[in-house]
C-alpha cells in the first residue's frame, strides 16, 4: 500500500508540477485512505480539482492543443495507459479524432474498429466501463479486445451545454480493474467541463477562420468599392489589382493628373496582407529637390543647417506597409540611384548618417510621364525603370470613359451632401453637358466640380445654367472632345479656390464644417486659407 501511495504521489506532482494547481498536493499526500486506484472520494476534493481543470482548458483557445490537453490531464490523473477523444463531424454521422494519448496514428483505423460500438454507445449518452474486459460478457465477444489485449476501459460522452459533441476513450492493457465506478463518475463530470471548453476552442477556430476569410474579403474590394465605373477599361484595371494586390510585386500607375493614381494605390495596398500597416504617401514634385532626400530617407540630428532633430523618412514610417511615390518622373538621377537601392536590398542610410537601416516596403510608382521615352532621354535611369515597371497599369482619362460621369457625378453629390445642401440630382440638359465636357483636369476637376454645385445651388436639381459657368467661358458645346485650351478651361486651381470660398461662405465661416463638406482636413484647410490671403485674396 505504502507504494502505491508513493507513486500515485510521484504521478500527481508530476501532473501538477508547473500548473495552478499546487494547492491539490498537499491535500492528496494527506488522505491516507486513497490509493492509486481510486478517483478523489471527497466531494470538496473533487470539485476543487475539477474547477483548476477547467480554469486550465478554458484559458487554451486552439481547437485541437485543448481536446489533447484535455486527454492528457484525463490520462494523468486516472493512471490511464492509453486514450483517444473523438469529435463528431457531418452531423455525428463521423467520428473524428482530435486528440491521442499513447496511440500511433496507423493504429487509428484500428482503434476506431474495435471501440466503435463503444462509442455508438457512448454517443447514446452512456458511460461505459469494464474493469475486466477480456472476461466481460458484455465486451468479450469483440476480437479486437483478445488482440489488443485489453484489461480495462472507460467510455463517456463529451458533452457541451447539453449537447454531445464526442466521446473520450481510456484503457489499460497491463491492470485489471484499473478504474473503479469512481473514476467512471470523475470522467463523466471531467468530460462534461472538457467538451465545453473543447466547443469552445471549436467555435473560436471558426470564428477566426471566418473573420480571415472577411478580412481577405475586405482587403480585396475595401479600396475598390470606391473607384466608381464600368467603363471596360476601368474594370479591367481593378481585376489586374485585384490579382496582384497580395503580392510582392512593385507597380507602375501611368495616367493624366486626376485620374484616380492614388485611388488604385490604396486598392493595391488594401487587398494586399500589408492592410493594417502603414500607407504612406509622397509626391515627389511637391517636395524640392534638395529636400526630397530627407523626406524619403529622414535625417539625423546635425546632418545639415537647421536640422536640430532626427526626423523618419517615408521609407522607415512605411516599413511593412507599402509606400506611394506618386509623380516619381519628376525624381533626379542621383536620387533614382538610391530609390533603386531600396528595391533592390531593402536598405537605405539617414541623410547625414552612416547608420544602414533595413525596411521591407512595397512600392507603388505613379507618373503622369512617359518614362520609356524619358529612358531614351537619358532623364530616367533604365535599371530603376524595369524594377518599377514589374506591373503597369495606365489609367484612362474621364474624356475617354464619358458613360461613367453620371454615377461619378451621383457617387460625389452623395459624398459631399452635408448639412443644407438641396442639391439632389441634375436635369438631363445639365448631365449633357457635364458629359459633353472634356475635363482636363479629370476626375478631381469633376469631384471639385459637383461639389461647388452641392454647395451653391439651392434647388433639388440642377440645371445648365448652373453648370455652364463651371466649364469655362466658352461652353462646352463649343467644344472639340479632348480639347484642352487655356481659353476655355478654367484652370484647376482656380476651382478649388472657388470651391473653398464658397464652401466658407456656404457655412459662415464655420472650417470645421466647410472641410467636412470638401472633404479635406481643418489643417489643410487653413493653410489654404493663410495662402490665399497672403495672395491678398479675402477669406472669411
Amino acid at each position: 500500500m505504502s507504494e502505491k501511495r508513493d507513486d500515485m504521489l510521484r504521478r500527481a506532482e508530476e501532473m501538477l508540477r508547473g500548473s495552478r494547481w499546487e494547492g491539490e498536493v498537499d491535500e492528496v499526500r494527506g488522505d491516507s485512505d486513497r490509493s492509486s486506484t481510486q478517483a478523489p472520494t471527497r466531494t470538496d476534493d473533487t470539485n476543487r480539482l475539477l474547477l483548476r481543470i477547467s480554469e486550465t482548458l478554458n484559458s487554451i483557445l486552439a481547437f485541437e492543443e485543448v481536446g489533447q490537453r484535455a486527454l492528457d490531464l484525463a490520462i494523468r490523473y486516472l493512471n490511464a495507459e492509453r486514450g483517444i477523444i473523438f469529435f463528431f463531424q457531418d452531423e455525428r454521422q463521423r467520428f473524428v479524432p482530435i486528440a491521442r494519448a499513447n496511440i500511433e496514428s496507423q493504429c487509428e483505423a484500428d482503434a476506431r474498429e474495435y471501440s466503435e460500438s463503444i462509442l455508438k454507445r457512448a454517443a447514446e449518452d452512456h458511460a461505459l466501463w469494464s474493469g475486466d474486459a477480456m472476461h466481460d460478457q458484455r465486451f468479450s465477444q469483440y476480437e479486437s479486445i483478445a488482440a489488443f489485449n485489453i484489461k480495462s476501459f472507460m467510455c463517456v460522452p463529451l458533452k457541451s451545454r447539453g449537447k454531445i459533441v464526442g466521446t473520450v476513450y481510456v484503457d489499460n492493457r497491463s491492470i485489471e480493474n484499473s478504474f473503479s465506478p469512481h473514476h467512471l463518475d470523475f470522467l463523466r463530470l471531467f468530460a462534461n467541463q472538457a467538451g465545453v471548453a473543447i466547443e469552445n476552442a471549436r467555435l473560436h477556430d471558426r470564428l477566426k477562420s471566418e473573420n480571415r476569410e472577411l478580412r481577405t474579403e475586405i482587403r480585396r474590394t475595401g479600396a475598390a468599392r470606391e473607384i466608381v465605373g464600368t467603363d471596360p477599361k476601368i474594370k479591367r484595371i481593378l481585376e489586374i489589382v485585384d490579382q496582384v494586390a497580395d503580392s510582392t510585386a512593385t507597380v507602375l500607375v501611368s495616367g493624366e493628373s486626376g485620374t484616380g493614381k492614388e485611388m488604385i494605390a490604396r486598392a493595391i495596398h488594401q487587398g494586399s496582407a500589408r492592410l493594417g500597416q502603414p500607407f504612406v504617401t509622397l509626391n515627389c514634385a511637391a517636395i524640392p529637390e534638395q529636400l526630397l532626400e530627407s523626406e524619403l530617407f529622414g535625417y539625423v540630428k546635425g546632418a545639415f543647417t537647421g536640422a536640430q532633430g532626427t526626423k523618419v523618412g517615408k521609407f522607415e514610417a512605411a516599413d511593412r506597409g507599402t509606400l506611394f511615390l506618386d509623380e516619381i518622373g519628376d525624381m533626379s538621377l542621383p536620387l533614382q540611384a538610391k530609390i533603386l537601392r531600396v528595391l533592390q536590398e531593402g536598405t537605405f542610410e539617414p541623410v547625414g548618417s552612416n547608420k544602414t537601416k533595413q525596411v521591407d516596403v512595397r512600392i507603388v510608382a505613379a507618373t503622369n510621364r512617359n518614362l520609356a521615352r524619358m529612358v531614351e532621354d537619358g532623364t530616367f535611369r533604365e535599371d530603376l525603370y524595369y524594377r518599377l515597371n514589374v506591373i503597369a497599369l495606365e489609367l484612362p482619362p474621364l474624356r475617354e470613359r464619358k458613360g461613367d460621369i453620371p454615377k461619378l457625378c451621383v457617387h460625389f453629390l452623395e459624398k459631399c451632401r452635408v448639412g443644407k445642401t438641396a442639391l439632389q440630382e441634375f436635369s438631363p440638359e445639365a448631365m449633357e453637358l457635364l458629359q459633353a465636357h472634356p475635363w482636363p483636369g479629370n476626375i478631381r476637376e469633376l469631384e471639385n466640380c459637383i461639389l461647388r454645385l452641392a454647395l451653391l445651388v439651392p434647388r433639388a436639381v440642377a440645371e445648365p445654367p448652373d453648370v455652364r459657368p463651371l466649364l469655362g467661358a466658352a461652353g462646352p458645346h463649343r467644344q472639340q472632345a479632348g480639347a484642352s485650351s487655356a481659353a476655355t478651361v478654367r484652370p484647376l486651381e482656380d476651382l478649388e479656390r472657388e470651391a473653398i470660398v464658397a464652401a466658407l461662405d456656404h457655412f459662415e465661416g464655420n472650417r470645421t464644417t466647410a472641410a467636412q463638406a470638401l472633404g479635406i482636413s481643418v489643417r489643410k484647410l487653413q493653410y489654404k486659407i493663410k495662402e490665399y490671403q497672403q495672395a491678398g485674396i479675402r477669406i472669411h
